[in-house]
């Protein structure tokens, strides 16, 4: 348990709450330059630049999920057991924080000279670094919101904060990431080797960052509100059993998984579409900071909504209506200004939807708590975050699955873009992939997470659940 330094007053004034929800915020700051280099950057990155067939690539997204699966719940099983002077969360994301830096340089540094088999090797080893560097860092960072607040508007408060922070990192790596790969590239025009280069660089640039951020983060916060009763007199088969007898959490194992799919298809696709579809790959950075901008005040909205008693679940489900609309709009238009103008309004409702899902979290994280009498938020944690990395090679398989299907020929295309021709007309199938694979797929996954969640009543039972937990801990 976390030695605390100060009186409890201490920790209600407000100069302390703002310090706790910055300095946890910052952390997703990290996570999302990490998280989307490899959701928005890696499968391009592969296929053009390091010569790995899309196929190939897809395949390997799905194959590491099973290495994760092991780690992910070894990871989060150890987490619930873990009890230090630095609490139980923080030492996880200050270790991990290395790890993650190294598996992001060396995804991305595919040597470009070695035969096919040997590369797609490469790659199969650095995911699985990359995938358990970002297990380290990101498991505790869902339950340790638990151990910052008791209060769930602070909780709010907290998640809300963190997921502005995750959009400032999305909005890094939109204006940025681009850039700077051409910049170390030596030219827009760069390819092959060059290129690869630029995109090694990058991330040596942004992993020197994750470190020094996570480390600020870590010695920032404060664990404040430690768990009434920790794991370590059950076995880890018995934690895996005690969690799935919560019903809102298997609900929301699915709502990570369509949201996730969606989400991170429509990223997947991103570079594919701008680049041969709109035929501009110079604009996908503005449409990036559009749907990363317009998320930020409608977080705030949704936090200021809960605050006034708006169930957390109907912000939830509004926010995905929304996304629906724009999806619905991505999967039938070829245009880019239209395009841009729905990633806009994605934006707005991913708002809604990100803020409000890390501040049920905790609430169902408690509810394990309440209803086993001990708790098992990473091993909770660990499950989701299992599924999501599922979601994540889902997303990218199915994107690599249509690319297939659509006959994709990076460099036929780049020579038909090259004559002014326009690949709907050149290569008709290749089109409708990439459109599908860009809004289809999200449209689809977003209607399923709207359906999921209708059952979802643990926001009217949460106050009493929470009283009887202060009493529980009051007790010890």
């Amino acid at each position: 348990m976390q030695n605390l330094k100060h009186e409890p007053s201490y920790y209600q004034t407000n100069s302390f709450k703002w310090r706790q929800r910055i300095g946890f915020g910052i952390s997703d700051y990290a996570c999302n330059l990490a998280y989307l280099l490899a959701n928005t950057y890696l499968l391009f990155y592969y296929t053009n630049c390091a010569g790995i067939a899309a196929g190939a690539a897809g395949f390997m997204f799905v194959v590491t999920k099973f290495i994760d699966a092991l780690t992910d719940y070894m990871v989060g099983a150890m987490v619930d057991h873990t009890d230090t002077k630095m609490g139980r969360y923080r030492p996880w994301m200050l270790f991990g924080a290395p790890v993650l830096a190294i598996g992001m340089v060396l995804l991305f540094s595919v040597p470009t000279s070695w035969g096919a088999g040997a590369k797609l090797a490469w790659a199969y080893v650095t995911y699985v670094i990359f995938s358990f560097g970002y297990t380290l860092v990101n498991i505790p960072m869902a339950p340790i919101v638990t151990a910052l607040s008791p209060v769930p508007s602070e909780r709010t408060n907290i998640a809300t904060t963190r997921m502005v922070f995750a959009n400032l990192g999305s909005l890094t790596s939109s204006l940025f990431v681009i850039p700077m790969v051409y910049y170390f590239a030596g030219s827009k025009d760069a390819t092959g080797a060059a290129l690869a280069a630029g995109y090694r660089n990058t991330n040596i640039v942004l992993g020197i960052m994750v470190v020094v951020i996570m480390c600020i983060c870590v010695f920032s916060i404060t664990e404040i509100n430690p768990p009434t009763q920790a794991a370590e007199k059950s076995s880890f088969l018995q934690d895996l059993g005690n969690v799935f007898k919560n019903k809102y959490y298997i609900m929301l194992l699915l709502l990570v998984y369509f949201l996730f799919v969606g989400y991170l298809g429509m990223y997947g696709a991103m570079q594919y579409y701008y680049s041969y579809i709109v035929g501009d790959v110079s604009s996908m950075p503005t449409a990036l900071s559009l749907l990363t901008i317009l998320a930020i005040p409608t977080m705030l909205v949704a936090a200021y909504l809960n605050g006034k008693g708006v169930a957390k679940v109907k912000l939830m489900q509004f926010g995905a209506i929304v996304d629906a609309v724009g999806y619905a709009v991505l999967f039938f238009t070829s245009n880019g200004t239209v395009a841009t103008a729905a990633l806009g309004l994605i934006g707005l409702g991913f708002g809604f939807r990100s803020s409000m899902f890390y501040s049920m979290m905790p609430d169902i994280f408690d509810f394990t708590e309440w209803k086993c009498g001990k708790s098992l938020a990473g091993t909770q944690t660990a499950i989701s975050g299992f599924l999501n990395k599922v979601a994540s090679a889902s997303a990218s398989a199915i994107v690599s699955a249509l690319l297939v299907w659509g006959a994709y020929d990076a460099d036929a295309m780049d020579k038909a873009l090259a004559a002014g021709q326009k690949i709907a007309d050149v290569f008709p199938q290749t089109h409708t992939a990439i459109n599908f694979a860009f809004g289809g797929l999200s449209l689809i996954s977003t209607i399923l997470a709207i359906i999921v969640l209708i059952p979802y009543d643990l926001d009217k039972k949460y106050p009493a659940i929470r009283a009887d937990l202060d009493k529980r801990q009051a007790g010890k």
